[in-house]
């Protein structure tokens, strides 16, 4: 069966619903149509269509249904049960259709349209104890939990030596979303996946990733690149466009401060910013997996779409809002989750680090500084700044980031492969009423907001062999030593060597 592309429209007393058919024949008696509580389902071979509903439908001599020849479509009116009640999210398409567990049409629910009254038929039978009160009690559940939700690092105790064997361990890797997908990575490794940093992803345990990727972060990072990009952008701004990049403002930005002048005017009412997606943008919402989740890690997900969210606005606001061939690589190499696989971000040994959020951004900052074209520090703080503008954007903001980052994966030949690890995933979970949710988005901002503005220069370092040995010591034997220096010690080190030239 063939889900048919569709639009939702309202009213104070009605919803109108377009369902799209194009080139075929058919006739009023093969259509088949069921309005149950807040599900109503079409069927016309090859189409099929089940939509869920935030509030309850009626079907009764109001209801119509017709089809209207020049835009291919049949249009269907169906009363709201309770008049004025408002439908939200009806332009999230996606999030309309239906679940698994919910009922469907078959010839003992549902009659043949009438052609002449085009009215809908109720089902014969109606279940006793829908299973929309248990999902709103677990909506509700979910919103109480989101009232004390932190962001503390959690204290494990260490595993017991030789608990686990060494096969055992290479039984158990996984990664992705939700840590459900292994074995995925070889093939695009055999392809030439240059995203990945890892030398074995199907087989590096966690805290295996996590020292890898440590590691490479501080092979990778170069003081002389950074203490020529502070420089340039100081001394010889003309040579740069670092002022236009650092000045540009961000959609997502602009909409939140109108949203907010707006509420502060009482000139809307709306908890969250209206935010509304494109053609496209709903197209590729229906193509997204549609399934349930039983997450077990909830934080991880949400750190998980920060560091998207991050590497994602660096890569935009570096190119003021456009981006590029080589943006798919950026985003992959500067997200931990995908180059790295590294959903814990911290090792599993930790005894220093408190807050998960201060982790995340001392990695992400540490990560932006070692990998795009463009590694400054005011640029780590204006997409810091962005992220949280985006967080405040509630899930329609993210959803829109994520599906646009997503698009920078989905079509390429190797990098596709993180799309079904991670990122059809991730847009589907957080276009849920039960994934992504409002409240624990608006404390994450803010718990954020205040990791990155505490973020000082002597905070991001990384291990170097600041004094190599020459090839004479080399040849004795001698190794260099490494060194701790942070971004501080490297810009004072390149005045110093500016001061001198001059």
């Amino acid at each position: 069966m063939i889900t048919p592309s569709f639009t939702v429209s309202q009213d104070d007393e009605f919803l109108y619903i377009k369902v799209m058919i194009s080139n075929i024949r058919f006739s009023a008696q093969a259509i088949e149509m069921v309005v149950d509580d807040n599900v109503f389902i079409f069927s016309l071979a090859p189409y099929y269509l089940r939509l869920r509903f935030s509030n309850s439908l009626i079907d009764d001599e109001r209801s119509h249904s017709e089809f209207v020849p020049h835009e291919e479509c049949i249009s269907v009116k169906i009363p709201k049960l309770n008049t004025g009640e408002f439908f939200k999210d009806l332009d999230l398409t996606a999030k309309l259709l239906a679940r698994l567990n919910e009922p469907t049409a078959t010839p003992s629910q549902a009659n043949i349209a009438q052609s002449g009254t085009g009215a809908i038929k109720r089902p014969l039978i109606e279940e006793v104890g829908s299973t929309t009160e248990t999902y709103e009690h677990d909506l509700q559940k979910i919103e109480q939990e989101a009232e004390d939700f932190n962001w503390e690092v959690e204290q494990k105790l260490p595993e017991l030596m030789g608990g686990v064997s060494d096969t055992a361990k290479l039984t158990q890797t996984t990664y992705g979303f939700n840590n459900q997908y292994s074995g995925m990575l070889e093939m695009s490794l055999s392809n030439g996946n240059d995203i990945n940093d890892l030398s074995s992803p199907d087989t590096l345990d966690v805290d295996a990733r996590i020292m890898e990727r440590m590691i490479n972060e501080n092979i990778k990072f170069d003081p002389e690149y950074y203490a020529n990009d502070y420089l340039t952008a100081k001394y010889f701004p003309e040579d740069t466009n670092i002022k236009e990049i650092l000045d540009w403002k961000l959609p997502m930005k602009k909409l939140f401060l109108k949203f907010q002048q707006s509420k502060h005017n009482g000139e809307t009412q709306n908890e969250f910013v209206d935010i509304e997606f494109d053609k496209e943008e709903t197209e590729r919402m229906n193509n997204l997996p549609r399934k349930s989740y039983l997450v077990d890690d909830l934080k991880s997900l949400y750190y998980t779409i920060v560091c998207i969210l991050y590497s994602y606005s660096y890569e935009l606001r570096s190119n003021m809002g456009e981006t590029t061939v080589e943006s798919g690589w950026v985003v992959g190499k500067v997200t931990p989750q995908i180059s790295c696989l590294d959903t814990q971000l911290i090792q599993s040994n930790n005894q220093t680090e408190t807050s998960m959020l201060r982790v995340l951004v001392l990695t992400m900052t540490r990560r932006s500084l070692c990998y795009p074209l463009i590694r400054d520090f005011n640029l780590v703080q204006k997409t810091w700044e962005d992220v949280y503008y985006t967080l405040r954007c509630g899930k329609r903001g993210i959803l829109k980031t994520l599906l646009a980052a997503r698009e920078l994966f989905r079509f390429h030949d190797v990098y596709y492969i993180y799309c079904k690890v991670l990122l059809d995933d991730l847009c589907s979970w957080t276009l849920r009423d039960d994934g992504c949710n409002e409240r624990i988005l608006r404390n994450l901002s803010h718990e954020l907001k205040k990791e990155f503005e505490a973020l000082k220069k002597k905070d991001i370092g990384f291990e170097k062999i600041m004094n190599p040995p020459t090839e004479e010591q080399q040849a004795e034997g001698v190794e260099g030593e490494l060194e701790f220096i942070n971004l501080e010690d490297i810009e004072e080190l390149a005045e110093e060597s500016y001061a001198m030239q001059q």
